[in-house]
């Protein structure tokens, strides 16, 4: 498998997925035959339901001791990306040899350097929702230092279209600097040095051999770039059936981690 300098990004869309369950048995062949494996999973809606509330979300003692052996292969490497902040995310994970990725990738690898015009940008806009788009019933701020989300779950359609026309007439002035990222529910407003988790996967890649075979699963929008940037992989989209760039699809949490208990039995 070609290292992130050489990969080419997938831009191949599939409507409807094959589901994974049923075509697990080529993929697990392909897992034993690759010399390593990154398994990179997401967090929240891959291995644990979605809640109204993001600190409500629990790992089950069960999927935290999977993950754990998991991570035991010797030619078996276990990364879970997320969105969260590295430490809220650790602090739920606490799988030990599993490498956590937080804020889509920035933070857990090298390099990422937020620069002081663009906090400096962030505060400003963050000031501005506070004050014109929060007070708006049903809308939640999620304030992550270097980034902060809006979860707009418990609000009504009619208040999800107004707080969006009015974010993206906010955020005009600082798209140099800034950028939103839409997601389940949420609007994420991030630095451009944030650059998302199709950044990161690349940058995974370049510190494994040659002949490694990559598994990412992922359940949002925010997943997307990261299926795009890895062709080759086996990628695959929780949740119901939608146009995505993931090869495969799996309905909900429960069957990500039967699949994973699948792949640990085929590695034994």
């Amino acid at each position: 498998m070609p290292t992130a300098s050489h990969a080419r990004p997938h831009r191949r869309i599939i409507a409807r997925p094959p589901p994974l369950l049923k075509n697990s048995a080529g993929i697990l062949r392909r897992a034993q035959r690759a010399r390593h494996l990154m398994l990179i999973l997401d967090f929240d809606g891959t291995l644990t339901p979605l809640r109204r509330q993001p600190e409500q979300v629990r790992l089950s003692s069960s999927s935290r001791k999977l993950l754990h052996r998991l991570a035991q292969r010797a030619r078996l490497s276990l990364f879970i990306l997320s969105g969260r902040p590295l430490l809220d995310l650790e602090r739920r994970v606490r799988a030990r040899g599993v490498r956590c990725l937080g804020l889509h990738g920035w933070e857990g690898l090298p390099g990422g350097r937020v620069d002081r015009a663009s906090r400096d940008a962030l505060s400003q806009f963050l000031a501005a929702v506070e004050e014109q788009i929060l007070p708006i019933p049903g809308l939640r701020l999620e304030n992550k230092q270097v980034a902060f989300a809006i979860h707009y779950r418990g609000a009504s359609p009619v208040a999800v279209r107004h707080a969006r026309r009015r974010l993206l007439c906010l955020l005009h002035p600082y798209q140099k600097l800034l950028r939103l990222m839409e997601g389940k529910k949420i609007w994420e407003v991030l630095p451009r040095a944030l650059a998302g988790k199709g950044a990161a996967v690349r940058k995974l890649r370049t510190s494994f051999p040659r002949g490694s075979l990559v598994i990412y699963m992922g359940d949002d929008t925010t997943d997307e770039e990261a299926f795009s940037a890895l062709p080759g992989a086996v990628t695959v989209r929780v949740g119901k059936a939608c146009s995505t760039h993931a090869r495969w699809q799996a309905r909900n949490p429960a069957e990500v981690l039967r699949f994973l208990s699948l792949l640990e039995a085929e590695l034994e």
